[in-house]
C-alpha cells in the first residue's frame, strides 16, 4: 500500500523504514499498519536487505496507534486488527532489525522495541506503555517479552503504573542497548544497522533464529491471548468512554495506545 507516512529506502544493505507523519507525533493509522507490514514482509524476501532500521520523522518515534481506530475499529473478529499485519511480520522477520527512538515511543512504538535487535534511544525518549490507563491490556507479545528483558518487578511497574520511562532508565534496565545526544542518534542507529548488513547473512540469520527458536511458541501463544483480551477491552463501555473523553480533549483523533 502506498502512502506518504511510511517511507522507506535501502542504504548500504539496510531497509530504512521511517514513520512519517510528525503533525500526530507518528501516530499509526490503519493504512500505515499495512504499509509496514508490507515493508517488513518485502524486507524479509528481498536479498538486497539485509537489515532493518526503523525510526520517526519529525523528533518522535511514534506515539502509538491513532486512537480513533479504538472507537472505530471493527467490533468482529479480533484478528481483523489493523495492527494484526504489522505484528505478525515482525515477529516472522528473519534478519536484524534495529530501532532509532527519539522523542515519544508509547504504546506500540514502546512494544515493539522488544521485537527489535538493537536500540539507540535518543537522550530525550520518553517511553511509555499507557495500556492499563486507555482501558486496556498490552499488546505485541509484551507481557510476555518485557519480564523477560526488564524483570518481573520492573515490567509490573511499567505495565500496570503506566508512568513515562526516561532514555536513561530504560538503558539501565536493559530495554535500550545505548542512549546518544539527539543531533547523533540517527547516525548511530544507522551505523549498527549497516554493521549488521555486513554480516555474512546465512550466519547472522541462524543465530538471530537460534536466539529466537526458544521463545517463539510462547510469543506467538502470548500474541494470541492479549489480541483476544485486547479486543474485548477495547469494546468495553469503559474504555470507550476514556477513548471519547481523550477525542473531545484533543479535538482530533491522536495517539496513546498500541
Amino acid at each position: 500500500m502506498m502512502t506518504t507516512d511510511v517511507l522507506q529506502h535501502l542504504d548500504d544493505g539496510v531497509l530504512v523504514v521511517t514513520i512519517n507523519r510528525p503533525a500526530k507525533k507518528n501516530a499509526i493509522s490503519a493504512p500505515m499498519y499495512q504499509a509496514l507490514a508490507e515493508a517488513i514482509v518485502a524486507a524479509d524476501r528481498r536479498e538486497d536487505v539485509r537489515a532493518v532500521l526503523l525510526q520517526g520523522e519529525g523528533g518522535n518515534f511514534s506515539s502509538g496507534n491513532d486512537i480513533g481506530l479504538f472507537v472505530n475499529g471493527p467490533a468482529s473478529d479480533h484478528k481483523a486488527s489493523p495492527a494484526a499485519p504489522f505484528l505478525r511480520a515482525v515477529i516472522a522477520l528473519r534478519k536484524p532489525m534495529v530501532a532509532c527512538v527519539c522523542g515519544h515511543a508509547v504504546g506500540i512504538g514502546a512494544t515493539v522495541l522488544l521485537h527489535c535487535d538493537y536500540v539507540v534511544a535518543s537522550d530525550d525518549a520518553r517511553i511509555r506503555f499507557p495500556f492499563v490507563d486507555l482501558g486496556l491490556c498490552p499488546e505485541f507479545a509484551s507481557t510476555l517479552l518485557l519480564q523477560q528483558v526488564v524483570g518481573r518487578n520492573k515490567a509490573a511497574e511499567w505495565l500496570l503504573l503506566g508512568a513515562t520511562i526516561p532514555a536513561a532508565e530504560a538503558h539501565r534496565a536493559g530495554l535500550v542497548n545505548r542512549v546518544m545526544p539527539q543531533n547523533t542518534v540517527s547516525e548511530e542507529a544507522l551505523s549498527v544497522a549497516r554493521c549488521l548488513a555486513a554480516k555474512p547473512p546465512q550466519a547472522l540469520m541462524a543465530t538471530r533464529g537460534l536466539m529466537r527458536d526458544a521463545t517463539r511458541a510462547l510469543v506467538e501463544s502470548s500474541l494470541e491471548r492479549e489480541t483476544v483480551v485486547f479486543d474485548t477491552l477495547r469494546r468495553s463501555p469503559e474504555a470507550q468512554e476514556i477513548f471519547r473523553r481523550f477525542l473531545q480533549r484533543t479535538q482530533a483523533p491522536t495517539a496513546l495506545g498500541a
